[in-house]
This record gives structure tokens, sequence and C-alpha cells, in this order.
């Protein structure tokens, strides 16, 4: 499960475009952060992606992505020319190739290198997926987990739709705003498509585990937000929606969370692991905002540098390591979890206090800048979040679990199978 959307100048007020997007994952899937640089490349070089190689680009620009630590692709990221995009999976009644293909992921990270704006990127995805189709096992642990994609793809000036299933897309120009989640979107309104004129590609849904994932509830809430702030919309809206729970505690009832909690092990068995904001300035300029770990509504959105990045957000794996600031904080996470009522002020507090320390002044700045108040501003922020969750971990050894019980042994076998330790 994902949410995703995009917001334009005329929703904005600012001049600003702005990019959010919570990636749900299995709980124990490590999610890194990594500021690759542009490349150029031989003719006849190949590229390995996830499954299969693939004729390399002649150049590739240089891009900050948050990935699955165990596959090439990328969930959401943005490159230097101003270009982001998020995927989501569809559940659909087409079944993937029998051959491995690209997956969804991998098609982002191939747009993000190679498109220089949005239609661009939107059409190099197009391309690949006639050639190559999209098939291959998308999970981490449970490898029968396998779904189509959609993406928002957004530039300083365009938010396109793309919704692809099997080797078939529809392509839609949404104008100023759009959100997107696991569900089809786009019915017989497509600008361009590979089905005959006047289909329906709404028709391909699987309802029912569409349904299920609560897509539909995700969405309409994220639309509903943006429009009832056209105008005035700034970062910090984008992360309280991607902060919203639909019940009074999360991991309650269906998925239909947009910060998503894991706590079973068939009906909710996603959680948010890697959050990110970007926001795309006039002149060429950025702010890119992180998470850095699971969950935004229990820690803090911190400013990542593409010429500087924080460099253990690039490390993770399978199993704990302190070298990983995704698995130091996904420890903090897991406990936190485990007494949700009892930290979440504790939590708000802290998340306040870095974000207006760091975050509402940190400014908008080119792609390669690295100047010295930049830096220290977001290693600063990743250090002072790091021990705001260790001083409320230490204050954790006085209070009690009172997570549903179903949750807490959900949580206590997630934690023992990574190396987790439960206060």
């Amino acid at each position: 499960m994902c949410d995703t959307c995009g917001i334009g100048p005329e929703y904005t007020g600012s001049g600003i475009s702005v990019f959010g997007k919570n990636s749900d994952r299995e709980p124990d899937e490590a999610q890194i952060i990594q500021s690759l640089p542009s490349k150029k490349y031989e003719v006849h070089e190949d590229l390995r992606c996830t499954y299969i190689t693939i004729p390399q680009a002649s150049f590739t620009y240089s891009l900050v992505i948050s990935k699955p630590f165990w596959i090439w692709g990328a969930e959401m990221g943005v490159n230097e020319k101003g270009m982001v995009i998020g995927n989501e999976a569809l559940f659909t009644k087409v079944k993937q190739e029998k051959a491995p293909g690209l997956i969804g992921m991998d098609l982002l990270r191939l747009a993000l290198e190679r498109g220089g704006d949005a239609r661009e990127a939107a059409q190099i995805i197009i391309d690949l997926l006639a050639k190559y189709g999209q098939a291959g096992a998308c999970g981490f642990r449970d490898k029968k987990f396998s779904y189509m994609n959609s993406f928002l793809i957004m530039d300083r000036r365009d938010i396109l739709k793309l919704e692809t299933v099997g080797r078939d897309y529809a392509l839609k120009h949404t104008g100023s705003q759009a959100a997107i989640s696991n569900g089809i979107t786009i019915a017989q309104d497509w600008d361009s498509s590979s089905l005959a004129p006047g289909a329906n590609f709404s028709s391909f849904s699987d309802k029912m585990t569409t349904y299920f994932a609560g897509s539909a509830v995700r969405k309409s809430h994220n639309e509903t937000t943006i429009k009832q702030a056209k105008g005035r919309i700034q970062a910090n809206d984008v992360f309280a929606m991607l902060r919203r729970h639909h019940a009074d505690s999360p991991g309650k009832g269906f998925n239909r969370d947009v910060c998503m909690h894991a706590s079973d092990p068939i009906i909710r068995k996603s959680q948010t692991t890697a959050s990110m904001v970007v926001e795309l300035h006039p002149e060429h300029k950025f702010r890119i905002l992180v998470t850095g770990g699971s969950a935004p509504c229990l820690t803090a959105f911190k400013p990542f540098l593409p010429a500087a990045p924080f460099a253990a957000t690039g490390t993770g794996a399978g199993q704990y390591s302190s070298a990983s600031y995704w698995w130091r904080h996904e420890a903090y996470y897991v406990n936190a979890l485990l007494r949700y009522e009892s930290i979440k002020p504790l939590a708000q507090k802290y998340i306040r206090d870095i974000e207006e320390k760091y975050v509402s002044t940190f400014p908008a700045h080119t792609w390669d800048s690295a100047d010295d108040f930049l830096v220290k501003s977001s290693h600063e922020a990743f250090h002072g979040a790091e021990e705001r969750e260790k001083k409320i971990i230490e204050q954790m050894k006085t209070m009690n679990i009172h997570s549903f019980r179903l949750t807490s042994l959900f949580w206590r076998r997630v934690a023992q199978r990574s190396g987790v330790r439960i206060i």
C-alpha cells in the first residue's frame, strides 16, 4: 500500500510545486536513501535491473531515490532537472507474464535517470513497458506478492498520472493537483492509451482486492485536503496528510490509514517504511525532505542534500544494523508502536521541535549546493532526531506495553527475526 500526491503552484499559491509520498512495504524491509551522480556510459554497456538486463543509456541524470534495499529500482525519487515520481501498486485481473521483466520500481528509476521532464519520463516508461513488460516478485519476504503499477510523474510545469496493466497503459494530464493510491483512477477519460478509442481502463481492476487495500478512502482524504487548502498549501500540510490515521488508533480496521502501521500477518501486513516530500522551487531550486525511517507520525521530516547526503541513510539490509539509520530508527519505532498512546504526545513534541528548528528555516537550494550552513543543518537534523528518539526509548523503559494482543505477538515475531530488542 502507498499514497502519493502532487500539488502545483495554483494550489500552493507560492509558485512552488510539492510532491509527497508514503512508501508502504513489509515491516522489516529496510528502505535506504541514495544520492546518485550523473554519469556517461560507453556504447553497448548493459544495465542489470532487479531481474533482467537491458541496454544502458548513454547518459543518466543525478538523482535522489528512496528504495527497498534489495531492489535495483526505487519507490520514489527526484532528479536534478526537477522531475519527481512516485509509484503505487495496482491490483488487477491481469496476471503477470511468466518470463521476468521490469518491475514498477525499476521503471520509476529508469525514468528518473533518463527523463528530463514529466512528459519525457512518462514516454520512457511506456516504451520500456512495451519492450520488456512488467513481471517479477515485488515482496521482500513474500515472493508471491506482485502487482501492476501506477505512477504520479511531475515537474515544475506538469502533473501526470500513468496507469499500467501488463504492457498496456493509460496516461492523463491532471492539471494542478493529483492524488493516487492503490486503485485505478483512469476510466475512459485518458489523454492517450494503448487501448482502443473509448476503452475503459478501469475495467482491469480487481475490485475486491482493491477494496480491502483501502485505497479509495486514503485517496479521497488526500484529494479533499488538497482542495480545501487550495491556494495556501505548504510542506507542513503534506506532512500532515502523510501522518493521517483513519481510526482513533493506528493499526485498526482495514488499510485506510495514509500513515500505515502493520499489525497482523493477513490484513494489515504493510507499513509506511519511508516518506518523502519534495518542493520544486522556481529558478531550479529544491527542498528534499525525508523521514529516513518508518511511520511519519512517530518521526520528523529532515532536509536531505543531494550534494552532502547523511551517510547512514544509505545503509540497510534484512537484519538490524547499528550502522543503518533506518534500523536505528526501527528499534525506536517498534517499541513506540507497542506503547503508542503513551508515546504519542512525546513523539508529537519531538517532531514539532525538530521540524520547527530544521525544516522551517531550511532554504531552497540548487541541486549541487554544499553550502556549509545547509550541510550543517541537514546533518544536525538527523543527529537531533536520533537523540530525541534515544531519550524517548529511555522513557519507554518505565512504560508497559499496551497494544492489542495480536499486534503485540506479530511485532514480537518481526523483532525476533530482524534482531530488534523489545524493551
